[in-house]
């Protein structure tokens, strides 16, 4: 069990900023004390549910509930569906007042919503807790979806406060001696902006910044406004992808000390190109909701490179399955993907070992169809899923001489031409039906692909 460590001592004096200026360890002490005493005096039953679009709103709330043993819901977005599954497990709220009111949740935050700095000048409590499972409840994630239904994950306090520290010991020394700032391109609300953004930073005493930054135009404009900084940007593979093409961001390179990326994989191909624009590599991070944090890898060249599992961490392989053994984790887990085990400990990752499905009665790999289309000159990204029909359907981004074709020819032959290639390996029944052509594929902010969200797009 961990032990108990007053929050107080652990934040760095300007803990946090806004658009406008620094916040003090200070003024987040008092408005945790606030919101604590308020919480202590609710009967919430076991669990409320917690969501704030901005970071230091969502951590003020969440360390408040995190000083009583009740399990805190963090659902990964506002959007009505979500709410109302979320009113399925608790009728309480504590975030933004717009959501609560959309799903219908009692709100417990009004009588703090207009807590004015004055009024706080008396109430600052030292004896605010760092969270651990002694006085807190659990975190309860949601998974993307982009496997499956979206599934509750139950996390204790000492398997995140494992995964901090994990995080701090391998990268300290990356850090410039000067304190850098953590930004974000991605929601707090998922397990990875979560721990990157705004847990790690806290906890360790550096600097983060409250917004989220949905373009990397924005990012660039708020750097321009403040003085010289190191920044460690917190970013999806998609928006790492987004940029190669235009890096509104190469001009603040000597600004970035850090570049994290999680939430899936990144293309070597786009992870050498950003590595010559930032003239640094981006720092990818293997791992999901259910397994924490699995192994890292930097990308500068064309060669492979492995993936280096944190500390503690192993991928052994037993009667042919592969399985996963983390400080994380209270037993193995077995995990779902193709890997290559290196004598070192390092590993090779191959892809998903579990999207394979069946087409007219024969057993197609998603994976290997979506390698062997990419592998086309026109093909730049494509994404393929089994339609309700139990036919193909793929979503196709082309290459600059794909756009070229395209404008030239029909698209009927364009898709003629690509079926044509994959049937070089695939039996001609189990051929992707529908094509559809997008300027770039739907991910979320977390950069996964959602099916639900992709078969939208063959209605």
């Amino acid at each position: 069990m961990d032990s108990l460590n007053k929050l107080i001592d652990l934040l760095a004096p300007n803990c946090a900023s806004n658009e406008n200026a620094f916040i003090t360890a200070d003024t987040l002490i008092k408005r945790i004390n606030a919101f604590s005493a308020h919480y202590k005096k609710l009967d919430m039953s076991t669990a409320v549910v917690l969501y704030h679009s901005d970071s230091v709103e969502f951590f003020i709330r969440l360390m408040a509930l995190a000083q009583i043993p009740i399990d805190i819901i963090l659902p990964p977005n506002a959007q009505p569906q979500t709410l109302a599954k979320m009113r399925e497990l608790s009728a309480f709220f504590c975030g933004e007042h717009s959501a609560a009111s959309e799903g219908g949740f009692s709100y417990i935050d009004e009588a703090l919503d207009d807590t004015s700095s004055s009024s706080l000048a008396e109430q600052r409590n030292d004896n605010i807790y760092w969270p651990n499972d002694t006085i807190s409840g659990r975190l309860i994630f949601f998974t993307s979806g982009s496997s499956g239904p979206a599934k509750a994950i139950y996390k204790t306090w000492t398997a995140i406060n494992r995964e901090l520290n994990t995080l701090e010991q391998t990268f300290m020394d990356r850090l410039a001696a000067d304190s850098p700032r953590f930004v974000a391109m991605v929601s707090h609300q998922h397990i990875y902006g979560l721990l990157f953004k705004v847990l790690w930073p806290a906890r360790f005493g550096h600097c983060w910044h409250g917004p989220m930054f949905h373009y990397p135009e924005h990012l660039a404009q708020y750097i321009d406004s403040q003085a010289p900084n190191n920044w460690v940007l917190i970013a999806s593979p998609a928006q790492y992808s987004r940029l190669v093409q235009d890096n509104v961001l190469v001009g603040k390179r000597s600004n970035l000390a850090l570049l994290f990326s999680s939430g899936g994989p990144l293309e070597d191909s786009d992870a050498t190109h950003l590595y010559q624009q930032f003239e640094r590599a981006i720092i990818q991070v293997y791992g999901s909701t259910e397994t924490g944090g699995i192994a890292y890898r930097q990308v500068s060249t064309s060669g492979a490179v492995p993936w280096q599992p944190f500390l503690g961490v192993a991928l052994v392989r037993h009667n042919g399955q592969l399985t996963l053994k983390s400080p994380l984790l209270d037993e193995p887990m077995r995990l779902d993907d193709k890997v290559q085990l290196l004598s070192n400990g390092q590993f090779m990752l191959l892809g998903r070992a579990d999207r394979t499905v069946k087409v007219a009665e024969k057993r197609v790999n998603l994976v290997g169809m979506e390698a062997r289309l990419i592998a086309h000159p026109w093909v730049k990204h494509a994404a393929i899923m089994q339609l309700s029909t139990g036919r193909l359907g793929v979503l196709v981004v082309l290459t600059r001489e794909g756009l070229e074709q395209f404008e030239q020819c029909p698209r009927k032959h364009i898709s003629q031409t690509l079926k044509v290639h994959l049937g070089q390996e695939f039996e001609a029944v189990c051929l992707p039906r529908k094509w559809r052509y997008l300027q770039s594929l739907p991910y979320n902010s977390q950069g996964k692909l959602v099916p639900s969200e992709l078969e939208s797009y063959f209605d």
